[in-house]
């Protein structure tokens, strides 16, 4: 039936589809009638990057009306696959799962066949499965979606709406066992520089490594990975921090990606946004991160820094069993990096990262037919005998937290939060370095509430979130809370954390139309508002929002807004002085846009 633009009727072209399996696989054959073959869109991309006609199945293997598999292929033949998390609420597209698929254009439009290894899903054993399952296409020159199961337009998630995939019998778990050596050399000449020894035309390397999948269950999985090859990986975009603080980049490394879902533990996310929606208790971009240490080296002087910190070993043991524990645990250990320093015909090593080892616990449990849950995580960091030059960095730090959230009413309702708090430990450098860094700041001017303590060797800090919301059955929804995180709170050993000594609330109310209509497919309007105030009590901000966005009936779309910030004070702005009173702002935008062109207008007004 079709989903959008129309909900719950007949939809253009019909599609039809079968699913069989044997021991090793389950197979999937789709057909997607289409009146004017001539016009289906074939378009070639990179996987999990196209446009075009496509058609796509969702697994709830755990069938816990959360997490899905996602294997989608275009007319094109292109693969995407996807898992979803937090009933459809993230999509992660960074897994990649191994799995074979074929389509085919003919005189009655156009078929698919995939072909997935039970290997790649997750599943408890039990004599006969039953999975949650849906099936989307996507016709592209009318931007209609149908579906299998009815899939209203004012339903709290995706997942959750899933069918019932039964009489999946005697299913064997599989014996999961994947063992990847591998060795990579490299050899790169370039024009010599003159004086310098480590530039002299050519640099060559020879790696070794081990990467390893072992099923313990099923549902339960160990990766190992020795001095991981992480060449392979798709590079992060450029990007400069002018503001400052730190900037928030994907994982993309498969060891990582894996089971990532359940180690996610963010701190304040909001549908309202503006709530540092990133900050994250585990990021484990932090594993294998650039040395921390430069050494400081004179005009006469040559040095060769390492570009990143060896990862000599981690194992990862995670999954969720068909009970609904979700578990979670990462050891990991990075080498000790030393910078070579040339200096008239003499070498020095300097330590510029020491031996780290990290570890990371999450334990979660469903309850209440899926629709509440319950977790918490710890983390740990210790680093190795720590040098004088490397004195500014922590010798140890722990965080955790508890966080839960219960749905009722079909899902529709929601309570949830968490709390968090933190520990470092270091030398009385490494906690100044701490509390005068751009997260912090004890040392700026005129903020009586905090204060810059050079004897201190350690800090500990806490932080939260807390919402209430509702989001389906009806037209409207919305969301509001409150998110909180201490002076002394520090995540950025192995989380994510842009900054501390902030308490927000905010209230997200969303309207929009279930129907289209004579000039509209779909309508949404929404209405944001934030307060923030410091620990000290200074009320720092207040920002109004309003924006709307349409689908016409010809499927452009457009939106517009504006942004009303009457009250604006900033205590980072000036690295440490006093507090800083900002103009009242105002700013205003507008797109338009059809499939993927666009015209972009904003204009910002300044009230002084």
């Amino acid at each position: 039936m079709e989903s959008r633009p129309d909900e719950n009727t007949t939809p253009s072209n019909k599609t039809r589809f079968k699913v069989t399996y044997d021991r090793k696989f389950i197979y999937v054959g789709i057909q997607c009638l289409d009146n004017e073959p001539e016009k289906i869109v074939k378009r070639l991309s990179r996987r999990d990057g196209f446009d075009g006609d496509w058609v796509g199945i969702f697994i709830d293997s755990y069938h816990d009306k959360r997490t899905a598999f996602g294997f989608i292929v275009s007319a094109a033949g292109v693969k995407g696959d996807v898992f979803e998390s937090n009933n459809g609420g993230d999509e992660d597209a960074s897994w990649n799962p191994i799995w074979y698929t074929k389509t085919h254009v003919d005189a009655e439009g156009w078929t698919a066949e995939m072909k997935i290894p039970l290997s790649q899903l997750k599943f408890g054993k039990s004599k006969e499965q039953v999975w949650g399952f849906q099936v989307m296409r996507r016709h592209f020159r009318e931007e209609e979606r149908s579906v299998w199961q009815r899939l209203p337009q004012d339903v709290g998630g995706f997942v959750s709406e899933f069918g019932e995939l039964q009489g999946l019998i005697d299913l064997e778990p599989q014996k999961q066992l994947e063992i990847q050596p591998y060795s990579v050399g490299s050899v790169k000449t370039y024009e010599a520089e003159e004086g310098n020894p480590f530039r002299d035309g050519n640099d060559g390397n020879l790696t070794v490594g081990l990467d390893a999948k072992i099923g313990i269950t099923n549902d339960l999985t160990m990766d190992v990975t020795i001095n991981p090859d992480f060449g392979q990986v798709e590079a992060d975009p450029s990007a400069i921090a002018l503001d400052g603080f730190q900037i928030f980049f994907e994982e993309q490394r498969p060891f990582f990606v894996e089971n990532k879902n359940i180690f996610d533990y963010r701190v304040s996310s909001s549908q309202a946004g503006n709530t540092f929606g990133s900050d994250n208790l585990f990021y484990s971009r932090r594993i294998g991160r650039s040395p921390q240490g430069y050494p400081e080296v004179s005009d006469t002087e040559f040095i060769d820094q390492p570009e990143n910190t060896n990862i000599i070993g981690a194992a990862k043991f995670s999954g969720k069993t068909k009970n609904g524990w979700s578990i979670g645990v990462l050891e990991s250990v990075t080498g000790k990096k030393q910078a070579t320093i040339w200096n008239e015909g003499e070498y020095r090593k300097e330590v510029v990262e020491p031996l780290t080892n990290y570890f990371v616990g999450r334990l979660q449990k469903d309850f209440n037919n899926r629709n509440t849950f319950v977790g918490g995580m710890v983390t740990a960091t210790h680093r190795g005998p720590l040098t004088q030059e490397l004195d500014f960095l922590h010798k140890s730090a722990y965080s955790g937290g508890f966080d839960f959230k219960h749905q009722w009413n079909d899902r529709d309702w929601y309570v949830g939060g968490n709390f968090v708090w933190s520990h470092v430990e270091g030398s009385e450098a490494a906690i100044q370095n701490t509390q005068e860094s751009i997260a912090h700041l004890f040392q700026r001017v005129g903020a009586d509430h905090v204060e810059l303590d050079v004897t201190k060797t350690a800090l500990t800090g806490t932080g939260g979130n807390l919402q209430l919301g509702k989001i389906g059955n009806g037209h409207w929804k919305f969301e509001t809370g409150a998110t909180w995180r201490s002076p002394e709170l520090e995540l950025n050993d192995i989380g994510f954390q842009r900054q501390a000594d902030d308490i927000r609330h905010y209230t997200w109310v969303g309207y929009q139309t279930l129907k289209p209509d004579n000039t509209f497919r779909k309508v949404g309007i929404n209405y944001n508002h934030w307060g923030v105030w410091d620990f000290g009590g200074n009320f720092n901000s207040l920002m109004f929002n309003t924006n709307s966005w349409q689908n016409w009936k010809n499927n452009w779309f457009s939106n517009f807004g504006f942004s009303v910030e009457p009250v604006s004070y900033s205590n980072y702005v000036l690295r440490g002085g006093p507090r800083l009173r900002q103009s009242p702002q105002l700013s205003f935008w507008n797109c338009s846009l059809i499939y993927m062109v666009y015209k972009s207008y904003r204009l910002e007004f300044t009230l002084n």
